[in-house]
């Protein structure tokens, strides 16, 4: 079996876009690349199951947050003629946002809390955008981006709870399983009915593309979550593909939701986990977990870890792949990494597919300091 996604030939490249309205995207195409979807040796060994890793830390803006932002803000442009973006976000959701500016040519204000690492506020000004510094925390930055973007006749880009932006998010749904098509991970089914060219037959049997055992993600205020369940469903999945939403302990506003079947708000985020730290999930993101709660398969799994366990996935990630994640993606790494995920232990028998959302607000020096915080042999 290959080992990571080849090409995708041009006539594929329609198909993932998802359920993108395609007149948005029409003149320059959409702003986030398709990602490689690599099988892991070294996480299928230590799971004992193929383990593929879809490497959104490739994305322009450094985390998937570009998949779904970028279509919000063309089709605020398209449709809406937005004339001006405004973000709240010191983070990945910013960044994405100054990206989409700058590629669109749109004038973008990032408000950010002053906790925000001046190598972040460096990024985003290399975007082009205009970043200012308001407030103690996300609230009062948030508050102040309103202010700006009410008189600015723009789009305020949501981190996370926007229907266009999960929409966006979906496509790596699609993207995937395109490429576990090209990749030849097959499973076999009973023969019935007439094959097309995608399948072959073999003693009663015939192979079709995989679906996944399950689908790995990390999730905080859960707009990523929603497009992968949307594009899961969009695919064909979506009656049976369990989804693991990893949580940091400190940051697990979804499990704590879910838990109690309302939404809940946490205190405080604790977590070094910062980019998992919405005090409280979508609500129509709960809504959409706990529907697919019903009945025996469950097929969404909240799950947390500790951050010792997230930040020692992100060093052997690095070590493995030579890829640099956040502790938020880490905590999707540690389902596989660690081998405390229950969850897991109760899913098909596809391959176990993790969403490596990347994450831009981490550098050596940081990582090596959490490794030295919890502990984590960092050599």
């Amino acid at each position: 079996m290959a080992s990571a996604s080849p090409a995708t030939a041009p006539g594929d490249l329609i198909s993932l876009l998802g359920t993108m309205d395609r007149t948005v995207v029409a003149e320059r195409g959409a702003l986030h690349l398709q990602t490689p979807l690599i099988l892991s040796k070294p996480m299928s060994e230590r799971f004992g199951r193929d383990v593929y890793v879809k490497l959104d830390a490739f994305q322009p803006s450094g985390s998937f947050k570009l998949r779904g932002i970028g279509y919000t803000c063309q089709k605020a442009v398209a449709s809406d003629g937005a004339r001006a973006f405004v973000s709240s976000s010191g983070g990945n959701a910013g960044l994405a946002t100054a990206y989409a500016g700058q590629m669109l040519k749109i004038p973008t204000t990032v408000v950010v809390p002053q906790s925000t690492p001046a190598f972040i506020r460096a990024r985003l000004e290399a975007y082009d955008a205009k970043v200012i510094v308001h407030g103690a925390q996300w609230s009062e930055a948030n508050e102040r981006a309103a202010e700006i973007n009410a008189s600015a006749n723009g789009k305020m880009v949501h981190p996370f709870e926007d229907a266009d932006t999960w929409t966006g998010h979906a496509t790596v749904v699609h993207e995937i399983a395109s490429e576990l098509r090209a990749l030849g991970a097959i499973r076999w089914v009973p023969t019935g009915g007439t094959l097309n060219e995608e399948e072959e037959e073999e003693e009663g049997e015939k192979a079709v593309p995989a679906m996944p055992g399950a689908f790995v993600t990390c999730v905080g205020g859960g707009g990523l979550l929603a497009g992968i369940l949307q594009g899961l469903s969009e695919v064909g999945w979506g009656d049976d593909v369990p989804v693991i939403a990893a949580e940091t302990i400190g940051a697990d506003s979804l499990a704590s939701s879910v838990d109690a079947g309302e939404v809940v708000t946490l205190p405080g985020i604790s977590s070094v986990a910062k980019s998992l730290g919405a005090a409280s999930p979508s609500p129509t993101v709960l809504e959409m977990c706990l529907k697919r709660r019903v009945g025996s398969k469950k097929l969404a799994r909240p799950w947390r870890t500790t951050d010792r366990d997230a930040v020692e996935a992100c060093v052997k990630f690095a070590n493995d792949h030579r890829v640099l994640v956040e502790p938020a993606c880490g905590a999707a790494l540690a389902a596989i990494y660690s081998g405390k995920c229950d969850e897991l232990k109760e899913c098909g028998e596809g391959p176990i597919v993790v969403q490596v959302c990347g994450g831009a607000v981490i550098d050596l020096p940081t990582l090596a300091a959490y490794a030295k915080q919890f502990d984590v042999d960092f050599d």
